[in-house]
């Protein structure tokens, strides 16, 4: 005869519920780091893609970069980039701590005509600079302004070393699990620890925030 399929028992079903706790705290860990890298990957997305219209507008505009609201008169980068990608451009970084404000990216005034930090400079055009690859165009900005401006003031520390805790009052450094995403002039992205950029920040003639150290 037969026997009826027998349930668990009170230790096996202990032993089951404790595997699968240890599983679920072994798991989420690595869950959440990568979710965390997918965030930063769709954030260097966003800057990528904001890079390219920046590119594509130079090239319509006798390889002069698109300007500021800091300029009189002028129309910000934030209204003549749209057009330039379909109106697809994201100005925010999906983990942006501020939900309110509408973009996390700003850009670098030195690369902006006359600022005001330097009046007499006017590096917007691409071909008044050197080493693209080098000077970042766009960072993410820090979450405490509800609507920053659409570019930065380095300028006021022209041909100056940027102190580290002054950059980082501006610029979200650590965003992303200790790190940010930046884009760079020539149109790339670069995912940077803070410690990397506290070096180039300091390296001698280096030229991450100002194009024109020696």
């Amino acid at each position: 005869m037969l026997r009826g399929n027998r349930g668990f028992t009170m230790v096996e079903l202990l032993v089951v519920t404790g595997i699968i706790a240890c599983l679920t705290i072994i798991g989420f860990p690595v869950i959440k780091q990568s979710m965390s890298v997918a965030q930063t990957a769709k954030c260097a997305g966003n800057m990528r893609q904001l890079g390219l219209a920046v590119l594509t507008y130079a090239a319509e505009h006798g390889m002069v970069l698109p300007v500021t609201a800091h300029q009189p008169g002028g129309q910000s980068w934030t209204q003549t980039l749209q057009p330039y990608a379909s109106g697809t451009v994201t100005f925010k970084c999906p983990v942006d701590e501020n939900k309110k404000r509408e973009r996390t990216y700003v850009m670098n005034d030195f690369l902006t005509p006359n600022p005001c930090g330097a009046p007499f400079l006017n590096l917007s055009s691409l071909l008044s600079t050197e080493r693209h690859r080098d000077t970042v165009l766009y960072f993410e900005s820090v979450a405490s302004s509800n609507n920053p401006d659409d570019h930065f003031h380095f300028s006021d520390y022209y041909m100056q070393e940027i102190p580290p805790a002054e950059f980082s009052t501006m610029v979200a450094v650590q965003r992303h699990s200790g790190k940010a995403n930046y884009l760079f002039v020539d149109g790339h992205v670069e995912t940077l620890a803070w410690p990397q950029v506290q070096k180039l920040l300091s390296q001698q003639g280096g030229r991450f925030v100002d194009p024109t150290r020696r």
